[in-house]
């Protein structure tokens, strides 16, 4: 579920800021074109969003073939559930999304942005600008 704080805001900004992995806030593939709309809401005329993300394809690749192993429970092999703990103190599970540039630009376009990549890291990691 997306995180009902961010998504019932109602200011203006000329500049979000979602770094960390920040296409995690979507949760999933089917919250990204909903959530970049509300997101678009927030922004002043000629505003921007960087946003980060981790492409985890290299976790699913076989040595051997150059196939992709893939859990097929998920529409989209970024699509991971985590649990945080500490000590005998667990979270509930959550879902978070880390999506590929390729993707992410996909699901930007359509929704009216233009998309510019900024920065791609060495570690299959990259930083995207969406303006308006």
């Amino acid at each position: 579920m997306i995180h009902d704080s961010v998504w019932n805001h109602k200011g203006k900004y000329d500049t979000l800021l979602l770094l960390m992995n920040g296409t995690g806030i979507f949760s999933s593939l089917q919250n990204v074109s909903n959530g970049l709309e509300k997101l678009k809401k927030l922004l002043n005329n000629n505003g921007q969003i960087l946003i980060d993300s981790s492409d985890l394809k290299f976790l699913y690749e076989e040595d051997d073939d150059d196939g992709l192993w893939v859990d097929s429970t998920k529409e989209y092999y970024g699509e991971v559930t985590f649990s945080l703990q500490y000590k005998a103190m667990e979270s509930e599970p959550f879902d978070w999304l880390y999506m590929d540039f390729e993707l992410l630009k996909t699901y930007a376009l359509k929704a009216g942005f233009k998309v510019e990549l900024v920065q791609e890291g060495k570690y299959h990691d990259y930083l995207a600008r969406l303006s308006i």
